[in-house]
């Protein structure tokens, strides 16, 4: 935290910034160290100050996690009894100090700030200049530190537990709840084993048929049958840091629609792992993937990118868009950058089909961290 930290103040002296805000619930943790897995309406902020005292600022009911958790040692709160975005901004204004009624230069999150926040800073700030710092944190976070590794590696680990668990539960006539349900009990149960002190909002989405074209979509109550496409999903989020590993099977004989998708999406899976490498361009592995669907004739059914970037998962602000591979960004892949790789097809009818691993950019190439089998067979279910 204390290389964070340092790293953004010298961040912001290079750009002339005497004083930011930061207001989303990804950035205040990144920067801050508390963990706040959600607001509940009342929202936590950190102010940063170079060469003088940062603070975080967040609800009393937060107190203990403040105080356990936070990096920046000055902390104030504010009590229910006043509207929470009034209460942050005093606590902003007592910290901005000499800096309020001077020309400065104060940095936002601008793209998503709302725009009543805003307006209630220029009233506060009549004389400032807002410099945007969102693309200043995201490019921070992209690279990871070896505590960050750590913590992602071991969601790796409990993320294949997670899987096995999905896949030992299966029978027919068995609902989606229940298969998602029994993955998260046995990776919390691992978490519990492997890091007592961690902390988790780790989940679980089971789709099977129809249910399959909407990848996000929560597990309910509907039924397994034989012939049913079925997508594993399992996400361990252990202090914020999310990994995911997913795939897609057949409960029973594949038919021939849905094994000429499944050949497609497994080369174009396999071709986008090997090309994830130091200085490969994060567009053209996008591009990769997309010619190999649409070689295949699934061009049409393409609706989204080959992966992303992978860290904190909290809030709204969760994903760097500086680790999108997507044709749109030009930015090349380093070293200790984690990026999933899940190109996918949803064909009407058919359903939704793709596989997501998570991998480690090293010096030389790459590392899986979700290795998992891709082709799970349930040919006599």
């Amino acid at each position: 935290m204390k290389r964070r930290l340092a790293a953004f103040e010298s961040a912001l002296e290079e750009r002339r910034i005497d004083i930011a805000l930061v207001h989303t619930a990804d950035n205040v943790y990144y920067l801050s160290g508390v963990p706040l897995l959600s607001e509940w309406g009342r929202p936590m902020w950190v102010v940063v100050h170079p060469g003088s005292e940062s603070a975080i600022v967040g609800a009393s009911i937060e107190t203990e996690n403040m105080a356990t958790y936070s990096a920046i040692h000055r902390v104030l709160s504010y009590v229910d009894e006043e509207r929470a975005v009034d209460a942050c901004l005093n606590r902003v204004m007592s910290v901005a100090g000499g800096v309020r009624d001077a020309t400065t230069r104060f940095g936002i999150e601008r793209s998503a700030m709302t725009i009543d926040l805003y307006e209630a800073l220029r009233a506060s700030l009549p004389n400032a200049t807002f410099v945007d710092i969102g693309e200043l944190i995201a490019g921070l976070r992209l690279i990871k530190s070896g505590e960050e590794l750590e913590i992602l590696e071991l969601g790796g680990t409990v993320a294949k537990i997670g899987a096995n668990a999905f896949l030992e539960t299966l029978s027919e006539g068995i609902p989606e709840l229940t298969v998602a349900g029994h993955a998260v009990a046995e990776m919390d149960r691992a978490l519990a084993a492997l890091y007592p002190d961690g902390a988790t909002s780790t989940y679980a989405y089971a789709q099977f048929a129809d249910h399959t074209l909407t990848p996000h979509l929560h597990p309910t109550g509907r039924r397994l049958r034989r012939g049913d496409l079925v997508a594993l999903n399992v996400f361990p989020t252990i202090w914020g840091y999310c990994v995911e590993l997913e795939r897609t099977f057949v409960f029973g004989e594949a038919t021939a629609d849905q094994q000429s998708v499944l050949d497609a999406v497994n080369e174009a899976f396999d071709a986008g792992k090997s090309a994830v490498r130091p200085g490969e361009g994060m567009g053209e592995i996008d591009l990769l993937t997309r010619g190999i669907l649409q070689r295949h004739g699934y061009g049409a059914y393409i609706r989204h990118g080959a992966g992303h970037a992978h860290g904190i998962m909290i809030g709204a602000a969760a994903r760097e868009e500086g680790g999108e591979l997507r044709a749109y960004n030009p930015g090349r892949l380093r070293p200790n950058m984690a990026n999933s790789v899940e190109p996918g097809v949803y064909l009407p009818k058919v359903g939704g089909f793709r596989h997501s691993d998570v991998l480690i950019v090293t010096d030389q190439g790459a590392r899986c961290i979700t290795e998992f089998p891709r082709d799970i067979a349930y040919a006599h279910a």
